[in-house]
């Protein structure tokens, strides 16, 4: 949410946060008329005092236990003897910082640094159409097939035949042949039909 991300901005100006508190009301009145009364806890309400207390006492990432209590709490996972909490969560560190000294440096381990991103497919491949060029991958069981309707099939056909340089030659083409059949430069209404549907 914009709210949150100029909240905690590392640098605070005073007209933005005059802004923030006008618009958090504005924010607040839209989710009521969204969401039912047991989403306003004094929690949601809390929102509209922080432009105030951020323009009270400056920046927030001063005074604010969010990450430390989100450290604290990935610390906490890391216990396995709980009679010596200190020493593991010490020896959980060390791993830690160990092996992301060390995946800095791996070229050919794949680790947090060089591993491909999470919705990567697999960039740019080399087809005779531009439009196809564009890898993707299915959504859902890839081995049920879809059948489309006319007006889709007709709409991915458009889609193809306004977005491939490699057909506009043909298309230039067949305007002009289609000028010379109508001379009068009042083309019908359906000449891309017709080169979309061959004639």
């Amino acid at each position: 949410m914009l709210f949150f991300s100029q909240l905690t901005a590392k640098t605070l100006r005073k007209t933005d946060m005059f802004q923030l508190r006008h618009d958090i009301v504005q924010v607040l009145c839209k989710f009521e008329m969204i969401f039912p009364p047991a989403f306003f806890t004094s929690m949601m309400h809390v929102m509209v005092h922080l432009p105030e207390e951020a323009l009270l006492a400056g920046p927030v990432n001063y005074r604010w236990m969010y990450p430390i209590e989100r450290l604290l709490g990935e610390l906490k996972k890391s216990v396995r003897n709980r009679a010596k909490p200190e020493g593991s969560i010490i020896e959980a560190w060390v791993q830690y910082e160990s092996l992301t000294f060390c995946g800095m440096y791996l070229k050919d381990v794949e680790t947090a640094f060089n591993r491909p991103q999470r919705n990567n497919d697999g960039g740019m491949r080399k087809e005779k159409l531009s439009v196809f060029a564009q890898s993707a991958r299915p959504f859902g069981d890839p081995g049920r097939g879809e059948s489309f309707s006319r007006n889709d099939m007709e709409v991915a056909h458009w889609f193809v035949l306004n977005n491939c340089d490699e057909i506009m030659a043909y298309l230039d083409e067949h305007e002009e042949m289609m000028k010379r059949e109508h001379p009068s430069h009042l083309l019908p209404r359906n000449t891309v039909n017709c080169f979309h549907n061959g004639e």
